[in-house]
């Protein structure tokens, strides 16, 4: 029997591509309009068949839909649309909190001043709790684990908020933690024009290991640009 070459240049599918092209199509479908919002999704198992997909990446894609505001599990019950968009319109620009500018600009302020603390009272504790919450960030993106990744990731600037060990400061960041999820999860939606900032988040790490106050707020402010920059153009489209 003849056995097809390893050296063909198959390249296995990632999982974060099959839960990119689910996202695309459970998109696709609730802006084409057929359903209204409160519209009841088929049940996982006919999700799973349609799409020819395991359970595992139905449910990441339904896990990050569900947190940007566009669906609703209910439990015991099913999933059902809770937002919906018709016309020409963008996912982002449908999607976008209308109050994310105040949002940006409070992470902005509380972050800048943050990781200049943290960089002169961390402790080996506080960059083993960083550095455990990056690689955990990595390995959810990777795998397409998408509302893993946003909440690592919010988890790890957390981190960076506590490591100030100023609990009216972590308590500050807290408000807008949800809605940092909310936006964040939005942004990822955007598939083929997503892109990751982990550069800057290991510079702030590393940033911060060192007790360089100037570097950590430098790297922090080109993070925070990035994702200003993303969010501005798509609320304008």
């Amino acid at each position: 029997m003849l056995f097809i070459s390893t050296q063909t240049g198959l390249k296995a599918v990632q999982r974060r591509k099959l839960v990119d092209e689910v996202l695309d199509q459970l998109m696709a479908l609730i802006q084409s309009g057929q359903y209204e919002q409160g519209a009841k999704l088929p049940p996982e198992p006919e999700l799973m068949r349609l799409l020819s997909v395991g359970r595992s990446t139905v449910r990441e894609a339904v896990k990050i839909l569900m947190h940007a505001g566009f669906l609703e599990v209910r439990q015991g019950d099913g999933t059902y649309i809770k937002k919906s968009s018709t016309g020409l319109q963008s996912v982002k620009a449908t999607l976008i909190p209308q109050n994310v500018e105040q949002v940006l600009e409070v992470r902005r302020m509380l972050e800048c001043e943050a990781v200049e603390l943290a960089a002169i009272r961390r402790t080996d504790a506080d960059l083993q709790r960083m550095r455990t919450l990056l690689d955990q960030r990595n390995e959810y993106l990777d795998g397409g684990r998408y509302a893993e990744y946003v909440a690592s990731d919010i988890a790890f600037h957390i981190a960076v908020v506590e490591s100030c060990h100023n609990d009216v400061f972590t308590a500050m960041y807290s408000v807008i933690a949800d809605g940092l999820r909310e936006l964040l999860s939005q942004l990822i939606l955007d598939t083929q024009g997503y892109e990751d900032n982990t550069v800057y988040h290991e510079a702030i790490y590393r940033a911060i290991e060192a007790q360089d106050s100037e570097a950590a707020k430098r790297y922090t402010i080109q993070n925070l640009d990035a994702v200003t920059s993303r969010s501005s153009i798509a609320a304008h489209l």
